[in-house]
């Protein structure tokens, strides 16, 4: 069935798989932003006076990094504090979200996903403007929400489409192996139905306070095993009507 799908309804169910998947990562994030609006004020209340100067921070106070349960914050006016020692500092912290006030641009990292605002690209940025849109990221409004809603559906595309290529790539080249003389699009096909429950119980997992390492090695491999054990099927029911008939 998996082989013969229509090209649409293969495309469909990549889009479907993108808002359960999305709807499962939710329910993981959700905590977090409840938790950031606790701690966010606690944060921005720490900023001490700063303007900018030539598109560079320049403030009396010198560099610090500020910690709470769900945010680092780094403020850099002595250009000491990398983008690299953020992302460092982000995978042996248990705080989740990091917001760098730097010495030439905004940098976050919200749990490895990472964006910039670099002051240089902004002519008009005042001290002002930048704590205005402080204050704007630690207001969660029914707008903000919809907003992470859509951001967070095309990330989860993108993420499933990404990581669905070198499952559909190694499930062709088990199928050569196998020599079932399906074609590149027949494979993607199935193995397209052979990811959907390994990518479902890993998001559902996540969404569960429990965290499991290798989590992409163990999609891959639980979604080549079923697709393995489809062309197994597949042949057998070949093979039976073959002798039926």
């Amino acid at each position: 069935i998996a082989r013969n799908m229509k090209t649409r309804h293969y495309f469909s169910l990549i889009f479907v798989m993108g808002l359960l998947l999305t709807i499962l990562s939710f329910f993981e994030i959700l905590p977090i932003t409840n938790q950031f609006s606790r701690n966010y004020t606690e944060i921005k209340d720490s900023i001490p006076e700063f303007e900018l100067v030539d598109a560079e921070l320049e403030s009396d106070t010198n560099s610090y990094i500020y910690q709470t349960d769900s945010v680092l914050f780094y403020f850099d006016s002595e250009d000491v504090i990398s983008t690299e020692l953020i992302d460092s500092n982000t995978n042996i912290h248990p705080a989740p979200i990091s917001i760098g006030l730097l010495k030439e641009q905004v940098y976050f990292n919200v749990t490895g996903t990472t964006y910039s605002i670099i002051y240089s690209n902004f002519s008009d940025l005042t001290s002002e403007d930048l704590m205005n849109l402080f204050n704007s990221v630690g207001e969660f409004s029914p707008f903000i929400y919809v907003l992470f809603l859509f951001i967070l559906i095309g990330l989860n595309l993108f993420l499933f489409v990404t990581q669905l290529i070198p499952i559909t790539l190694s499930a062709n080249l088990i199928s050569v192996y196998r020599k079932t003389r399906l074609n590149f699009i027949q494979n993607a096909k199935i193995s397209l139905l052979a990811s959907i429950g390994p990518f479902l119980l890993m998001y559902i997992i996540n969404a569960l306070p429990f965290t499991v390492n290798y989590q992409f090695e163990i999609i891959l491999t639980a979604s080549l095993l079923l697709f393995n054990v489809s062309l197994s099927e597949m042949k057998k029911r070949i093979i039976d009507q073959n002798k039926e008939d």
